[in-house]
């Protein structure tokens, strides 16, 4: 297993090595929480927090048992609102709104013809969660149902000709959506902020600058976007690569930033996940093969700061390669380690829970940035 790299571009890192801490018992998908903590579902169906015992030890334990189900490969938490969901195969969306201790099993929307999108938090306060569902084929018509998970009731239903997809709420008024428009036989969407309550559409500098550059949007709260950084990180279907967007309070004062620049012509980034606090982001970099010439990936680290170009740090990428999945690994804040990237792993027939920890990363970034100087000064 091999890539290949250009000269100058920092790459392996052989000194970032990961903390392994053997699971006590079976555990899967990872997202993030609070205190220094993540939640995942154990081998009951139950959504669960994994919790540090000194430096190599965890502790896997139920929040609450719920809901006993064989779940999808979907798992979201809202940490600032105590909400975990997941779904099944049958369009059955699992709630849990643990500080309210509440639960919920339902299907909003019973039907075959529609795609589901991921469910959206609208308000933390009032307890309302978005289910968005588009329509199969060339019809552009979608359908929102805004349900208020502390007074278990559909609240709201959008009307026949309703055409708008949500994808995260960007304030306590708008959030960031796309609205399906029918271009011959093609349905394109173009980027909004749109209010609910009101039917608003509001279009400004950041819509704008993310329809101009075809920008892919696949958000999870603790993925691609942070929006108290006011940073997003997207595929751009224009430029053909991942691109960072970063705009101001008023929507604007946008910057686009290319990031290719950062890795080799044959690799890409794919799949950001950024830290709660918005200074570290983790990605896969795609372009490595297998010796029977597999697609492999592996895992980048970078540390975003105004001290860097860009406001983005050089990659400092693992050692191992990895297989590609629909990523569900979180930043967590270890008692000892300090920030760490958690993820699952298996070696040697047993599960792990890998870290890997960023002040090592940092080490390594201020390690390269001090030979690129030496190299600048000879």
């Amino acid at each position: 297993m091999s890539g290949k790299h250009d000269a100058g571009i920092p790459m392996e890192t052989a000194g970032l090595q990961p903390v392994d801490i053997r699971a006590p018992r079976f555990f899967w998908l990872l997202q993030p929480w609070r205190e220094g903590k993540l939640v995942t579902i154990d081998g009951w169906g139950r959504f669960a927090e994994i919790s540090f015992r000194g430096a190599n030890r965890i502790e896997i334990k139920q929040l609450v048992d719920f809901p006993r189900a064989k779940m999808d490969r979907q798992l979201i938490t809202w940490p600032e609102a105590g909400l975990i969901t997941s779904s099944t195969a049958e369009r059955m969306h699992h709630l849990a709104a643990i500080d309210d201790k509440k639960t919920k099993s339902h299907i909003p929307l019973l039907t075959w013809r529609h795609i589901i999108s991921a469910p959206v938090l609208l308000d933390p306060v009032e307890g309302l969660v978005g289910y968005c569902y588009s329509m199969r084929g060339n019809n552009i018509s979608t359908t929102l149902l805004v349900y208020n998970y502390k007074e278990d009731k559909i609240v709201y239903e959008s009307p026949e000709d309703f055409t708008i997809s949500f994808r995260i709420a960007m304030n306590e008024r708008y959030s960031l959506c796309g609205k399906r428009i029918l271009n011959g036989r093609n349905i394109e969407a173009i980027r909004i902020l749109y209010d609910w309550r009101t039917n608003e559409i509001i279009e400004n500098d950041l819509t704008e600058a993310i329809n101009r550059n075809g920008i892919s949007l696949i958000i999870r709260p603790d993925r691609n976007i942070h929006l108290g950084k006011r940073i997003l990180f997207g595929y751009s279907n224009i430029l053909k690569k991942e691109v960072k967007i970063t705009w101001n309070e008023e929507y604007s004062d946008i910057n686009v930033t290319p990031l290719d620049y950062l890795v080799p012509r044959e690799n890409r980034f794919d799949d950001f996940i950024l830290s709660a606090d918005g200074t570290w982001g983790a990605t896969f970099i795609s372009g490595y093969r297998g010796i029977y010439d597999e697609r492999l990936y592996k895992r980048a680290f970078f540390h975003l700061d105004d001290r860097y170009p860009n406001g983005i740090s050089m990659p400092v990428i693992t050692e191992d390669f990895e297989d590609y999945q629909w990523d569900y690994s979180a930043f967590v804040k270890h008692p000892v380690h300090g920030m760490c990237f958690a993820q699952e792993w298996h070696k040697d027939r047993h599960q792990y829970l890998r870290l890997y920890k960023m002040d090592a990363v940092l080490e390594e970034i201020n390690r390269q940035l001090l030979e690129a100087a030496s190299e600048i000064a000879r």
